[in-house]
C-alpha cells in the first residue's frame, strides 16, 4: 500500500489542488573506506549532504586505530582512549518522569556499549519543560549537544525544520547513502517513509523512529457491541448499517439487560468532538464511508483532519454529500433515543470512556474505544465483541487515520558541532540492522520485558491468565520495566516481519489488533490513501495553526447542531460557506503543495 500511495502522489505532482468530493534488512557495507575523505569538508563537522568525508578528529581516530567505520563492531575499538582524547559523544534526551534509573545505567545502554564501544554522555531534561528548554538552546546556539536523541514524542520533525536554515542540524542523507546500509535498504523498500523524513529544503535531518505493528495505529481502535445483550434480545451480530440500527432499537426496548434492576441501558454512546490520537471514540466519522466517502480524523496528525488523497488529490472529505447523509443518519439515531445524551460533553472526564465503561455492570450497547482493556471490569469486558465492517447504502464503515508507523522523522539529530557524525551514523545503523536490538531497545531489555523461548523468540512473560509477569521485582508492569531498561523512543526500527521470527507481537495489543481486523482493518487500509505525515515549512505550520483549528471547530459545531436538530439544504450551504471563509481552500492548497514537494524531493 505504501508504494501505491507514493505512486499516486508522484502522478499528481503537476495536478492543481482541488476540493473535489469523493462521490465524483541488511545490506553490504559502503564501498567508501573508513579512511576516505570523500569531498571537501566545509562545515563545522566536515560533513554536508552528499559529502561523506570524515572530520579531522574522525580521520585521526581511524588512523590511530581508536575507531573503525567500515561497518564492523565495535565502532569505538578503544573506548578509554577515545574518552581520554575526545571525551564522550554528548546526547540530550527528553526523560520520562517515571524513569528512576540513570540513563547511562539502563540495561540497553550497557548492551549498546558492550557491542559498539559507544558510550554517550547523556544529558537528560524533564519532559514537562522539554520544548521550552530545547528551543532556548537551539535559538542561542550555545552548549549544543552532539546529538539530540529525541525531542519529545512526535516532535522531532517540526523542530529540525524550524532550525534547518540556521546551520544547527547536519543533513544526513549523505550519511545514510554511504555509511548506513541497513537504514538505506529499509528506506529504499518503504517509499512513504522516504517521503515523511524529507524536509521542505530537500534534506533529511536525524534518523527515523519506526514502530510497525501491522498497522495498529493506522485505524481507530475497536468498534464493539454487547453480544450478551444481543443474545437476550434475539439478535445476531450486525453486518449492515440497518441491522446495527435494528440491534440498537432492540437494546433500547429490551428492558433490564444488565440485570441491576435499573432502567439504565444505553443503546449507543459516542464522544462528539473527541480529539484522541487515533479517532476511536467518535462514531460519526466511522459511518461516513457507508454513505459514499470515508472521512479521516486523527489527533496524531490533527492539521490534516478531514483530508484524504482521493484520485491523486488532497481532498477535504467533510464537504462531500456523504458527510451530510451521515449527519442525517445520526439525527435519526438521536430522534429514536439511541444516542446517550452525554455524548455531547466536551470534557473528557464526562465522556463515556471515562465513566460508563469503567462501571461494574455493562451500560452501553455499542461504542468505540482505542483499547478493549479500557473496559476495566473483566466480566463486562467479555460481553463485547467487535462489529464487522458494516455495509451501508453507498459503501462500508471505517476509515484510515492520517498517521504513520514512522512516528518520528528526525531523532538522533546530529548537530553541526559534532566531531564524530559518522560514529553516530554507524551506531544508529547497528540498532537498525539488528532486529533483536531494535525490539529490545524499543520495548525493554531481556530480563525485564523479554525472555527467549525454546525457539529463541523474544517473549513477554505472562502468567496462566495471560497477564504480565514481572521478571524484575522492582517493576510491576510492562511500562515501568520498559522505561527503566531502555531509552524507549530513538532511531530504532521495528518491522512487521520481526513478529514470530524475532519476537512475539506486543502482548497487550494482541486483542486490540484482532478486534481492529474484525472491524475491517485490512480492507480499509487497502482501499484508502491518507495524507502522509509530511514535514512542513515554518510558514506552512504557522498558517495551518491559524486556519485548521477554526475549520475543525466549524465541523464539530455543525455536527452537533445537525445531530440534535437535523440538517437541511440551507444549513449545509451555510456550513460550506463558513468553511470557505475560514480558509479551507488555502488549507487544501498548503497540503497539496507540501505532499507534492515531499514526493518530488524523496524521489
Amino acid at each position: 500500500m505504501k508504494k501505491k500511495i507514493v505512486s499516486v502522489l508522484l502522478a499528481s505532482l503537476m495536478v492543481t489542488s482541488m476540493l473535489a468530493g469523493c462521490g465524483n534488512s541488511s545490506g553490504s557495507s559502503s564501498s567508501s573506506g573508513a579512511g576516505s575523505t570523500g569531498g571537501d569538508t566545509t562545515s563545522a563537522s566536515g560533513t554536508e549532504a552528499g559529502d561523506t568525508g570524515l572530520t579531522a578528529e574522525e580521520q585521526e581516530a581511524v588512523d590511530e586505530g581508536i575507531i573503525q567505520l567500515d561497518g564492523t563492531l565495535p565502532i569505538i575499538k578503544d573506548p578509554a582512549k577515545f574518552e581520554e582524547k575526545y571525551g564522550k559523544i554528548s546526547a540530550l534526551i527528553v526523560n520520562t518522569a517515571d524513569r528512576t534509573v540513570e540513563v547511562g545505567d539502563l540495561a540497553m545502554c550497557q548492551k549498546w556499549f558492550e557491542d559498539t564501544g559507544v558510550e554517550f554522555d547523556w544529558q537528560p531534561i524533564p519532559q514537562e519543560s522539554a520544548t521550552e528548554k530545547i528551543n532556548l538552546m537551539l535559538s542561542s546556539g550555545q552548549d549544543l549537544p552532539d546529538v539530540f536523541w529525541n525531542f519529545g514524542d512526535g516532535k522531532s520533525g517540526n523542530t529540525v525544520v524550524q532550525y534547518a536554515d540556521q546551520d544547527v542540524f547536519l543533513p544526513t542523507e549523505g550519511l545514510i547513502e554511504e555509511y548506513m546500509p541497513n537504514l538505506k535498504a529499509f528506506l529504499d523498500d518503504n517509499e512513504q517513509y522516504q517521503l515523511e523524513i524529507t524536509a521542505p529544503d530537500g534534506h533529511k535531518y536525524g534518523f527515523p523512529y519506526v514502530e510497525e505493528m501491522k498497522g495498529l495505529v493506522l485505524t481507530p481502535g475497536p468498534f464493539v457491541i454487547n453480544k450478551t445483550w444481543l443474545d437476550k434480545v434475539g439478535k445476531e451480530v450486525p453486518t449492515t448499517v440497518d441491522e446495527w440500527v435494528d440491534c440498537l432499537k432492540a437494546i433500547r426496548d429490551g428492558g433490564d439487560l444488565n440485570g441491576n434492576g435499573e432502567d439504565d441501558e444505553i443503546p449507543m454512546a459516542t464522544w462528539f468532538g473527541a480529539t484522541d490520537t487515533f479517532g476511536s471514540y467518535n462514531l460519526f466519522y466511522r459511518f461516513t464511508g457507508a454513505f459514499g466517502c470515508a472521512d479521516s480524523y486523527c489527533g496524531g496528525n490533527s492539521y490534516a483532519d478531514h483530508l484524504r488523497i482521493v484520485d491523486g488529490k488532497v481532498t477535504f472529505t467533510a464537504t462531500d454529500e456523504a458527510f451530510k447523509k451521515t449527519a442525517e443518519f445520526f439525527n435519526m439515531l438521536y430522534e429514536e433515543g439511541l444516542i446517550w445524551n452525554g455524548s455531547f460533553e466536551a470534557d473528557e472526564s464526562m465522556s463515556f470512556k471515562s465513566s460508563l465503561i469503567k462501571e461494574n455492570v455493562a451500560k452501553i450497547g455499542s461504542f468505540g474505544v482505542w483499547g478493549d482493556q479500557e473496559i476495566t471490569n473483566q466480566e463486562v469486558h467479555d460481553q463485547y465483541v467487535a462489529v464487522p465492517r458494516l455495509q451501508g447504502e453507498d459503501g462500508m464503515t471505517g476509515f484510515e487515520c492520517n498517521y504513520s508507523e514512522l512516528q518520528d522523522s528526525s531523532d538522533t539529530a546530529i548537530t553541526t558541532t559534532c566531531k564524530f557524525p559518522h560514529v553516530v551514523a554507524r551506531f544508529v545503523d547497528y540498532m537498525v540492522g539488528d532486529p533483536e536490538i531494535s525490539v529490545t531497545s524499543n520495548w525493554g531489555a531481556i530480563g525485564y520485558n523479554y525472555e527467549k523461548d525454546e525457539d529463541g523468540i523474544l517473549r513477554t512473560p505472562l502468567d496462566e491468565n495471560g497477564n504480565y509477569k514481572p521478571l524484575n521485582p522492582e517493576y510491576k508492569n510492562f511500562g515501568e520495566a520498559r522505561v527503566n531498561s531502555t531509552t524507549c523512543r530513538g532511531s530504532m526500527i521495528v518491522q512487521n516481519e520481526y513478529y514470530d521470527t524475532v519476537c512475539g507481537y506486543t502482548f497487550d495489543a494482541v486483542k486490540l489488533l484482532e478486534m481492529q481486523k474484525e472491524n475491517g482493518k485490512d480492507d480499509i487500509m487497502e482501499e484508502y490513501d491518507t495524507i502522509p505525515r509530511v514535514l512542513m515549512t515554518q510558514e506552512e505550520i504557522q498558517r495551518l495553526a491559524q486556519i485548521q483549528p477554526t475549520v475543525s471547530d466549524i465541523v464539530d459545531r455543525y455536527i452537533t447542531t445537525w445531530v440534535t436538530g437535523g440538517v437541511d439544504d440551507a444549513s449545509w450551504e451555510s456550513y460550506k460557506t463558513e468553511l470557505e471563509g475560514a480558509g479551507l481552500s488555502e488549507l487544501v492548497e498548503i497540503y497539496q503543495g507540501a505532499v507534492d514537494r515531499a514526493a518530488s524531493a524523496a524521489n
